[in-house]
């Protein structure tokens, strides 16, 4: 899908609700990027646009690995940042949850790789959008958003608009 940088975190909400309002049951969202890359803003948005509720919080998981959000379609929110193995991660019976009918947008998704960089994830992830986000400086985010295995769908360039 391309490449863009938001100049706040403002622009960063508006480009995650009209990448949510894109997305379809079932689709997985894996996010990578470092801490404060602003994995949590763009999931913000991304619930905004998928229809939750104006005013409902949103917040990272960390400490309960899962949150669940009503929207339009079931939203969950994982936090992978404690999870210390793969055998850790697979063992949290996350497949219902992902291949489920609601959207599951996965914060540091860096951990579902093999060691060995396999490009196929753990848990038979296989078609998924993978969203890339780099820390440019104190406002400025760069988000790269790759799908893979998704050819029979078309997803629109993103503006800010």
């Amino acid at each position: 899908m391309g490449s863009l940088t938001t100049k706040s975190p403002e622009e960063t909400l508006i480009f995650g609700e009209n990448f949510g309002k894109c997305l379809k049951p079932g689709d997985i969202v894996l996010l990578f990027g470092d801490l404060g890359a602003g994995k949590t803003t763009l999931t913000q948005g991304i619930c905004k646009g998928l229809g939750l509720p104006v005013g409902e919080y949103i917040r990272s998981p960390t400490f309960t690995l899962i949150n669940e959000y009503l929207g339009k379609i079931p939203i969950y929110h994982i936090d992978l940042y404690r999870m210390e193995s793969l055998a850790e991660i697979e063992s949290l019976g996350l497949e219902e949850v992902l291949f489920g009918t609601g959207v599951s947008i996965v914060e540091w998704s860096e951990k579902l790789f093999p060691i060995d960089n396999n490009p196929s994830p753990i848990l038979g992830i296989d078609e998924r959008i993978e969203v890339r986000i780099t820390y440019e400086d104190e406002s400025r985010r760069s988000f790269c958003v790759q799908p893979v295995h998704m050819e029979a769908r078309s997803f629109p360039d993103f503006s800010l608009q």
